[in-house]
């Protein structure tokens, strides 16, 4: 059966929310994340819903761990056949000579070359088995960055650029990514970023992002899915569902 999927930050959020619902339908899931005790947790449920599941921890960005957990996924399942390169970070708000270069390196690590790793390793194994589909949580800020976010709006144009690189260079070898662009849902990334909300920041924001409509986790899981599922004639190409933020 071609329904192994990998899915990257599946301890929590749009992860978790996406593994639970293909858990329901039959897929057989490896859940990838630094969180080792969401993650764990992620997998029991999800094995309860009648899924088989794996949990391999892992640091995105660290080359040797994702090779670790396209090898899991290979010996536990055989193959990969849905690649979810959910993985990702929001650092607090700032104007862009504000931020630290740490905090720079940090998400350009995870944001970017976490998203890359995963691409690399993932598509032999793809290859091998005669295709599969890639679906890269993208956002709103891959199109218009947000007021005073301008460094993780980087990081999903980026991700964007990797997207589109795929559907252009892999489709001809059964291969096809699609992003999906939420806006701001109620997460622990999100949370991550609100300590530097500031009534200024606020004010900016208003001013520059048209009335949209926030989405749940669960929401959004039901774009990733249907992402995944119809890549062939989605490939290199954004599932909008940012709620009226971007119109594309």
């Amino acid at each position: 059966m071609n329904n192994v999927v990998v899915i990257t930050g599946a301890a929590t959020g749009l992860g978790r929310a996406t593994a639970l619902k293909l858990a329901a339908s039959g897929y057989r899931l490896v859940l990838v994340d630094y969180n080792e005790a969401d993650g764990a947790k992620t997998m029991a449920d999800a094995e309860a819903l009648g899924a088989e599941a794996i949990f391999v921890k892992a640091d995105v960005s660290n080359e040797t761990d994702v090779q670790n957990y396209v090898a899991k996924a290979v010996e536990t399942f055989g193959s990969i056949h849905y690649f979810l390169n959910n993985a990702g970070i929001m650092i607090p708000f700032r104007l862009l000579h504000e931020y630290d270069v740490n905090e720079y390196d940090r998400i350009m690590n995870i944001n970017v070359k976490g998203v890359f790793l995963g691409i690399k390793y993932v598509i032999p194994v793809m290859l091998e088995n005669g295709g599969g589909t890639i679906v890269n949580t993208v956002s709103s800020n891959s199109f218009k960055p947000t007021a005073y976010n301008g460094v993780y709006s980087a990081t999903k144009h980026a991700v964007l650029g990797l997207t589109k690189s795929i559907g252009q260079d892999y489709q001809s070898k059964n291969i096809y990514a699609v992003g999906v662009a939420p806006n701001n849902m109620q997460t622990n990334i999100s949370a991550s970023a609100a300590v530097t909300y500031t009534e200024e920041v606020g004010q900016a924001i208003g001013a520059t992002t048209p009335p949209n409509i926030s989405a749940t986790a669960e929401e959004v899981a039901e774009a990733m899915v249907f992402a995944m599922t119809n890549g062939k004639l989605l490939t290199g190409s954004v599932v909008n569902c940012a709620g009226g933020q971007i119109l594309i």
